[in-house]
């Protein structure tokens, strides 16, 4: 999808370079339907979650994502995690004890709220769990809390990485087209990326504009 975009700009400014550094500015929106973004996240699974967190350590993984919605305002979806090598610190009579876990097994349905810093382009996914059903080596009482308090309503940030520039030259004149994602949001059924593109023009010597 994204290719198809900076392709179309690509050929754009081997046609009409006067008219596309006057269209310099204005703003492209990107449409990704839902049953693209959940075949692009079933190929990129395995998933691992940081754990970086004072009360609980070991391996989280996300090994399945299903039912995915695109609303209005966020995402729902079920996601099945897997926990290997877990370990619950706590605290009993002033002491700090760390308790092995072992394995754990997650299947969760969420709504996420997304948000995105152009200035870092890092999009941040902060769940909110509606449904927990868990499975470990350990009491049930204790882990449910645990992976509750540490999944729920916490922002886990996904780096976008950055769009590779074009370069097209034409009648002397070199272009380069730097594409920057400024926003990412939900409507119903797709995820929109609205992207800024940047184009600069030299030839004969001349400063860029």
């Amino acid at each position: 999808m994204i290719r198809s975009v900076t392709c179309t700009l690509f050929l754009l400014s081997l046609l009409l370079p006067d008219q596309l550094l006057a269209a310099a500015g204005r703003m492209i929106t990107l449409t990704v339907p839902d049953c693209v973004l959940s075949q692009a996240l079933d190929k990129s699974l395995p998933i691992a979650i940081d754990t970086n967190s004072s009360t609980l350590s070991g391996a989280i993984t996300i090994v399945k994502i299903s039912n995915l919605q695109l609303q209005n305002k966020g995402i729902a979806c079920r996601v099945a995690l897997k926990g290997d090598d877990m370990h619950l610190s706590t605290e009993i009579g002033g002491h700090s004890i760390k308790l092995k876990v072992g394995s754990v097994q997650l299947d969760l349905q969420c709504n996420a709220v997304l948000r995105f810093d152009p200035n870092k382009q890092m999009l941040f996914v902060k769940p909110v769990i509606t449904d927990l059903q868990a499975s470990s080596t350990a009491a049930q009482g204790d882990i449910n809390a645990m992976l509750m308090a540490f999944l729920n309503n916490r922002e886990f940030p996904v780096k976008m990485k950055q769009m590779e520039p074009l370069i097209a030259e034409t009648s002397g004149k070199t272009i380069n087209i730097s594409m920057n994602i400024v926003d990412i949001h939900t409507q119903l059924g797709t995820l929109q990326f609205d992207i800024l593109p940047q184009i600069q023009c030299a030839g004969h010597g001349a400063k860029k504009k």
